[in-house]
């Protein structure tokens, strides 16, 4: 049994004599833990107290965490607006030859801008009356890391399908029957024609699968470094930080899968720090829940933020096959 579990145990025990055995168990402290166990005491009823709720926004917030890609490789910027601007410079100049004694000329610079407006997208989690009535604790807290993980993979959804839609170096097609190491190598040169360091690479399931099957990663573990083989995970390849994310795009015009065809990619390498911005206006935040009790069942996940391509050949992608 959980924290969550115990405390919502206790919260709809059926009456206050029941809360107090339930309260007084030996496993309810061991449950809780000494600092939340005390609290509990202290504070007399559950009713009066935040426990539930900071243990309902954790387990919502754990249920983000294996979702975890898109706000771990794009910069995040805090904003306080609805909109942000961002002005960025030209890139790739050069300085010029300048005799001795003579003046130095002023260079002229070209500013651009790119506005990032701010979205709301929310979910709900399924925690019904019968849940409750039933004192299926348990599927609550299914319900509730569910709802986290609606909020994590929306967020993952619009910051790919923002980084595809707008690609300005042209997509590669494997040499092979998929993608392969040597095919990072010719992507990564590619970024870098345009004065951007690649720092990253994110792929679709099948491209990690394709990846661990190749014959490069079991020559590295001749040397020494057997990750690939003994975590099933893919090492940092040319200075490329590693990511899989499952999501799709919901789009037709540019997909994010296994299908061997146009607009259908696996494989994306980028300048982390420099393709996009994801400005987060409000991260993940329960919502209508002042009462702990009664409220448990009308609870609302939201979150404001937007993200933009800031420069789009600061990236690029590699072609489902």
């Amino acid at each position: 049994m959980s924290k969550l579990t115990k405390l919502l145990e206790i919260a709809f025990a059926k009456s206050k004599s029941d809360q107090k055995t339930l309260v007084e168990k030996e496993s309810t402290k061991t449950i809780l833990g000494e600092k939340t166990y005390k609290a509990l005491l202290q504070s007399n009823a559950i009713q009066e107290s935040y426990l539930l709720q900071e243990e309902v926004y954790k387990t919502i917030s754990e249920g983000t965490e294996p979702f975890h890609c898109m706000r771990d490789i794009l910069p995040v910027i805090k904003t306080d607006s609805y909109s942000v601007r961002v002005v960025k410079g030209e890139t790739g100049s050069y300085a010029e030859e300048v005799a001795e004694g003579a003046k130095v000329p002023i260079d002229t610079q070209v500013f651009s801008k790119v506005d990032i407006s701010i979205k709301k997208i929310g979910t709900r989690p399924i925690i019904t009356n019968e849940i409750i009535e039933d004192c299926l604790f348990d599927i609550a807290q299914l319900e509730l890391k569910k709802s986290g993980a609606r909020m994590e993979n929306k967020l993952n959804r619009d910051c790919l399908k923002e980084l595809l839609s707008d690609q300005g170096v042209t997509a590669i097609d494997p040499e092979g029957q998929h993608v392969a190491v040597t095919d990072l190598a010719k992507i990564r040169a590619d970024i870098e024609a345009y004065n951007y360091i690649p720092d990253t690479i994110f792929m679709h399931p099948s491209a990690e699968g394709y990846l661990l099957q190749d014959s490069n990663l079991v020559y590295v573990a001749y040397m020494g470094n057997p990750t690939a083989l003994t975590s099933g995970k893919i090492p940092k390849l040319f200075g490329l930080t590693p990511y899989t994310t499952t999501v799709t795009t919901g789009n037709s015009s540019y997909n994010w899968d296994a299908t061997d065809a146009a607009t259908h990619w696996n494989v994306g390498v980028l300048d982390s720090k420099n393709v996009a911005y994801l400005a987060m206006r409000r991260d993940l935040t329960v919502e209508e829940y002042d009462d702990p009790i009664h409220d448990i069942m009308g609870i609302a996940c939201t979150m404001r933020y937007g993200v933009e391509v800031i420069n789009n050949t600061a990236q690029a992608y590699i072609l489902s096959k």
